[in-house]
C-alpha cells in the first residue's frame, strides 16, 4: 500500500481510516473496528462492522453523505419553489493562537445556543419554511491557530426579509457573546455548503495527481487529513507547510474537541 502501482483500487477513505488509527488520532475501539468483518464464530463473516459515529469515523461520515445531501437539497428546493428564501449565517469567534480548542469550542457552542434563544432569532424563525441546519467546523491557520466556526442554513417564507435585516437583528447579540461579527449570505439555489460538501477524493491514486507543493497557511480538517495520508502513502512526500508530526498533533486536538452537536 506504499507505492503508486497498487493504489488504483484502494479507496481514499480506507487509507485515511488506516492513517487515523495508526497515529492514534482515532482511539474509540468501535470506530477502530469500523469496516472490518464480523468474526466467523458469530456467523457474520460476510458483513462489515459499521460504527455509525459520523463525528469521528470518516467511513461512516462518507457513507451517509449522499443521503444527507439529497435530503438537504430536496428540502431547499421545496422552500424555494414555495417562494421562500435561503440564508447562510456564519458565526466565528475572536481568538488568539494560544487559545485551546476546547475552550474555543465550548464558547462557540454556548454562543450558538444563546443566539437561538434570544428574541430576535425566535422572531425570524416564526417565518421558517424548513428545518434549520447547523454545522460546526474547525480550520487551522499557521498565523492564528484553531478557528472553530458554525454555519447555520435557514429557509424563510417571509416576504421582503433580506440578509441585511437578519444581520441587523442578530449581529449585536453575537458580538456581545464572541467579540466577532456574523456573516449572512443569501443563496438563490440549493447548496451543499452546509454539511453536504464532498470532503475527500474517491480513490487513493488521486492524491498522487493533485499534490500541493506550494506553501499553505490555512487548512481545513479534510485538507490536513489528506496531507497525513500523503505522508503515509508516498515515501518521498514532503510538504513545506507542515511536518507530519505537527499534522498529527493538530488532528488529535480536533478529534478530541469536536462540538458535541457537530451536525444537526
Amino acid at each position: 500500500m506504499k507505492t503508486k502501482d497498487n493504489t488504483k483500487e484502494i479507496l481514499f477513505i480506507d487509507a485515511l481510516h488506516e492513517s487515523l488509527v495508526n497515529h492514534k488520532i482515532i482511539t474509540n475501539p468501535r470506530v477502530i473496528k469500523c469496516g472490518t468483518y464480523y468474526s466467523k464464530e458469530r456467523g457474520y463473516f460476510r458483513y462489515r462492522i459499521k460504527c455509525g459515529n459520523i463525528k469521528e469515523c470518516p467511513r461512516c461520515r462518507t457513507r451517509v453523505l449522499d443521503f444527507k445531501r439529497q435530503e438537504m437539497l430536496t428540502e431547499q428546493e421545496e422552500c424555494l419553489n414555495a417562494g421562500g428564501s435561503l440564508f447562510i449565517i456564519t458565526g466565528t469567534l475572536k481568538h488568539r493562537k494560544t487559545d485551546k480548542l476546547k475552550y474555543l469550542q465550548n464558547k462557540l457552542n454556548d454562543s450558538v445556543k444563546k443566539l437561538k434563544n434570544q428574541y430576535g432569532w425566535r422572531k425570524i424563525m416564526k417565518g421558517k419554511s424548513m428545518s434549520t441546519r447547523t454545522v460546526y467546523e474547525t480550520d487551522y491557520s499557521l498565523k492564528h491557530g484553531f478557528h472553530p466556526h458554525a454555519h447555520m442554513l435557514i429557509g424563510l417564507n417571509q416576504d421582503g426579509i433580506n440578509k441585511t435585516q437578519i444581520h441587523k437583528t442578530l449581529n449585536n447579540n453575537w458580538r456581545n457573546y464572541t467579540s466577532a461579527n456574523l456573516d449572512v449570505t443569501n443563496t438563490d439555489s440549493p447548496t451543499v455548503y452546509v454539511g453536504g460538501k464532498e470532503e475527500y477524493p474517491e480513490k487513493l491514486e488521486s492524491i498522487f495527481r493533485h499534490q500541493k507543493q506550494e506553501m499553505e497557511t490555512n487548512f481545513t480538517r479534510p485538507r490536513l487529513e489528506t496531507m497525513l495520508v500523503s505522508y503515509d502513502q508516498i515515501p518521498e512526500y514532503q510538504n513545506p507547510s507542515l511536518p507530519r508530526e505537527t499534522i498529527v498533533k493538530i488532528l488529535k486536538e480536533m478529534n478530541q474537541n469536536q462540538s458535541y452537536y457537530f451536525d444537526r
